[in-house]
């Protein structure tokens, strides 16, 4: 299991021309007795802000769950293996459903019980890639962008669940 690195360690970081975000996503999710609850995903983005393509990208994330373990759950990303992305492009993963079912405290619970397991948790998520400019033979690192996020009941009438992003600065 990888470390997360520190901020220094990572390398070339400032001149990194991936980006890397969290952001909220209106979705919907089936509840047990079929109905569809207004559901915010929260999608992990990467993003190559190069003039050229970036090859070898590996992604890799670290999630805390409140009272938990902090688990590597980098062989969430379906994707990591040569994955490379185009100028302007994105690579992004739902956090809901591949990063957390891969943390073995949350998937059990998820699993019991449904969507409705992950309420009111606090989680935690690292996020860093490792990457290589196409005209270049220098991998480089990105720095390392940590969040924490909770869903909650945001109206218990109609049971819309809300989420929220707080992004940690080092």
């Amino acid at each position: 299991m990888p470390d997360t690195p520190d901020e220094s360690a990572a390398t070339g970081a400032r001149n990194s021309c991936l980006d890397i975000s969290l952001q909220p996503v209106a979705s919907h999710i089936r509840a047990s007795d079929g109905r569809e609850i207004p559901f915010n995903k929260a999608v992990l983005t990467i993003r190559n802000m190069c003039d050229s393509e970036v090859v070898d990208v590996v992604p890799h994330a670290t999630l805390g769950q409140e009272g938990g373990t902090v688990q590597d759950v980098s062989s969430s990303f379906s994707q990591a293996s040569h994955l490379s992305i185009p100028p302007g492009g994105v690579a992004d993963w739902d956090v809901y459903d591949l990063l957390i079912p891969a943390h073995p405290g949350t998937a059990s619970k998820i699993h019991m019980f449904g969507y409705r397991a992950a309420l009111n948790w606090r989680f935690e998520l690292a996020a860093w890639a490792s990457y290589r400019p196409s005209c270049s033979s220098k991998a480089v690192q990105t720095a390392v962008s940590r969040w924490a996020l909770r869903w909650s009941v945001e109206n218990p009438s109609t049971g819309e669940v809300h989420l929220t992003i707080e992004d940690l600065k080092g």
